[in-house]
């Protein structure tokens, strides 16, 4: 009786090759391994990489030799028997084990939350998810092991942070958001009783706050814009779409939103359900964004992000808004300064923030700027606003309390 372990080449599925008593089976045994890492000669993942998937093929081989013992004693050893033998200890072997490493290993569990949240998730989260998970393969495969959820816990967090920004020089930001998708998947694990730690949920373990040094247009400079004559249809399609987005303040993913169909109050105000958190928002509609509607009857031609992006540097550009700016970005863990002309850092996200900064320098309650925006507390949403210390003291000398009278 002979039994080995084979994968046909530039395939990822491995079969057992069985010889016995003039009986020849190839039949695949539910284990996958990347094409060019299952060494043939060991029977096993090169370099020992896998342990647990070493340890699945060798059990697989064993109980394969065991059923074939066993149907020799009973006396039905066929092609037919083998095969359909193979069948059920692949399920009872395969399934089982993949679902024990769920129980235990976050980037098991993490791939079958992805799968059960994909009903409820929108598929921009789904994507997010996935590159998180791809961040947690890349630290397993620099640190050689399978983190188990025990093994979450600051050093994890430091190394997995310096991962990030060493190894893969991410931005500030990006680290950020894979933090919380760890955080989120530990505490679902947590809920469905996998496991009882709860270094995760400490007040160290959390997103990396970088203060946001990115750009926004001013009062005179959208006027500048929106008074401008065009060179061609495309600038002035993206610049009337930036300019609706400007003064409604919804993000690039809601832009085919701004339409009549979401009218209301008789076509004074904009209801909108917003994609990335799915909440009802209704905007007033502020005069420019009035007019661009009747412009377009009420329907703007949208386009890609991309182009979107492309276009609106080029209006910035036509209409002079070159000056020299130099903003501070945080990537790999250090801060690099970016001097470039101003139209160069404009993009759909300028217009949301524009909106944000230029509202609350008019005088808009702040609560209801949030209510728009979807910044749930005061404190994110000022340091979301591009408005200077001195701003700040400006508009707040403006207040009854400082125009106090002096007996």
């Amino acid at each position: 009786m002979k039994v080995t372990i084979r994968q046909k080449a530039g395939m990822d599925y491995l079969f057992a090759d069985i010889s016995v008593s003039g009986i020849r089976v190839r039949n695949t045994i539910g284990i996958s391994v990347k094409s060019g890492k299952f060494n043939p000669k060991k029977q096993c993942v090169q370099g020992g990489s896998d342990a647990e998937t070493n340890i699945l093929i060798n059990t697989m081989r064993t109980k394969i030799m065991e059923l074939i013992r066993h149907l020799q004693l009973v006396g039905d050893l066929t092609k037919e028997s083998i095969k359909e033998g193979i069948s059920e200890l692949r399920e009872s072997l395969t399934n089982p084990n993949q679902q024990a490493m769920a129980e235990t290993y976050l980037y098991e569990y993490a791939k079958m939350h992805i799968e059960r949240s994909k009903p409820t998730r929108r598929s921009g989260t789904i994507r997010q998810y996935h590159v998180s998970l791809g961040k947690i393969q890349s630290y397993e495969k620099r640190h050689r092991l399978k983190l188990r959820f025990k093994d979450v816990d600051m050093t994890f967090y430091n190394r997995f942070v310096n991962h990030c920004m060493q190894d893969l020089n991410l931005a500030n930001n990006s680290i950020s958001t894979h933090i919380k998708n760890i955080k989120m998947w530990m505490n679902a694990a947590l809920d469905d009783g996998l496991h009882t730690s709860t270094a995760h949920q400490s007040r160290s373990f959390k997103k990396i706050d970088v203060p946001a040094d990115t750009i926004y247009l001013a009062e005179v400079e959208l006027h500048r814009i929106r008074t401008a004559i065009m060179p061609n249809k495309h600038l002035e399609n993206a610049r009337d779409i930036f300019l609706l987005a400007c003064y409604t303040g919804v993000r690039s993913q809601d832009y085919h939103k701004l339409n009549k169909d979401n009218f209301v109050a008789d076509g004074t105000m904009l209801k909108v359900r917003t994609e990335k958190t799915d909440e009802e928002v209704v905007i007033p509609l502020h005069p420019v964004a009035k007019n661009i509607l009747n412009k377009y009857n009420g329907t703007p031609r949208i386009i890609s992000n991309a182009k979107f992006n492309e276009y609106i540097k080029r209006v910035c550009r036509v209409v002079g808004i070159t000056q020299s700016v130099t903003v501070t970005r945080t990537c790999g863990g250090k801060k690099i300064k970016i001097t470039k002309p101003k139209c160069e850092f404009v993009c759909s996200h300028t217009a949301r923030r524009s909106f944000a900064t230029n509202a609350y320098k008019a005088g808009v309650p702040t609560l209801a700027i949030m209510a728009i925006t979807g910044h749930r507390t005061e404190k994110v949403f000022l340091k979301y606003i591009r408005v200077s210390k001195e701003e700040h003291a400006k508009l707040t000398s403006g207040h009854q309390f400082f125009k106090g009278n002096v007996a």
